[in-house]
């Protein structure tokens, strides 16, 4: 399975977008996003097995942020973000 890497353009002239609670204001220089193969749960609504990913969002200074998000495996349209 590959992992999927975006780029971004660091651009202060646009228009900032709210931001969720714990992002810092500045854009990522570096976005990767892996898969959680260890993730063994159920979905809450259906019971189909879950899926999980990760998202990592590396910045100039050498920080980082991640976040986890869990979905149903089926298109019942249960997800979950932490």
């Amino acid at each position: 399975m590959a992992d999927l890497v975006v780029r971004s353009r660091l651009n202060a002239t646009a228009a900032a977008p709210p931001r969720p609670p714990g992002m810092r204001p500045e854009e990522p220089a570096l976005i990767t996003v892996y898969p959680v193969l260890d993730h063994f749960s159920t979905c809450p609504r259906c019971g189909y097995p879950a899926e999980a990913s990760t998202t990592v969002r590396t910045y100039t200074d050498g920080g980082t942020t991640s976040e986890t998000h869990t979905t149903c495996g089926m298109p019942c349209g249960w997800d979950d973000s932490r």
